[in-house]
């Protein structure tokens, strides 16, 4: 019991509720997915985003003219500049993977959507630094997944069913890149269960001079 409540209190709220989702299997996808996307809603909010996402857009950019050393780079640039953020950590790395891809297959697949592209992988990255690095073990030693293999296909079909949300999320991101104004995605699944109901409003507040309706983006 201990190892649990120690685990459990490094998922974090939102992040332990679609775990637990899991755990207990008692939950359709749709609604892990809507309980994924609006705790990494709250995490960008609360944890600065990135901060400096259209700069590493711009690297990404020129990579292939800059080459691969130059690019990387100015990306631990960036990361030393934001004092090791962790999110700004995370998002590098994607780009570092991005760059080493469209390397390897002679830049002939690169897209003209560079931003786009990169904005979901960073939030795919943010999601399994917070979810599934962390509930894949723990879940295989819980008995809920038989081992290594089926936590692969279980997270890969999360992913499948995860990507439309993550999509939406990225877009706002870009927009918004210190997290600060982010809405959620629309929930696929009507916010029913009393566990949700009682936790706390993950969205920010609303002016009172503001109207109710038309919340989303």
């Amino acid at each position: 019991m201990v190892e649990r409540d120690r685990f459990e209190k490094q998922l974090g709220p939102g992040w332990l509720t679609a775990y637990r989702y899991v755990r207990e299997g008692n939950a359709s996808l749709e609604e892990i997915c809507d309980k994924l996307t609006t705790a990494l809603t709250k995490t960008l909010r609360d944890k600065d985003a990135v901060p400096l996402l259209h700069r590493m857009v711009q690297v990404l950019t020129d990579a292939r003219e800059t080459g691969l050393l130059a690019s990387f780079a100015t990306l631990d640039a960036i990361v030393e500049e934001q004092e090791g953020h962790r999110h700004t950590q995370i998002a590098a790395g994607m780009a570092k993977s991005l760059i080493v891809q469209w390397d390897a297959a002679g830049w002939i697949n690169e897209t003209s959507d560079i931003a786009d592209l990169f904005a979901e992988a960073v939030c795919s990255g943010l999601v399994e630094h917070y979810y599934f690095a962390k509930a894949r073990q723990s879940l295989i030693s819980e008995g809920v997944l038989a081992n290594y293999e089926a936590a692969s296909q279980w997270q890969s079909q999360l992913e499948r069913q995860l990507q439309p949300q993550l999509m939406t999320l990225a877009a706002r991101l870009e927009k918004h890149p210190d997290g600060k104004g982010l809405r959620a995605p629309n929930r696929r699944v009507k916010k029913e269960r009393t566990s949700d109901l009682l936790e706390e409003n993950l969205l920010p507040a609303r002016p009172s001079n503001q109207p109710s309706v038309g919340t989303s983006r």
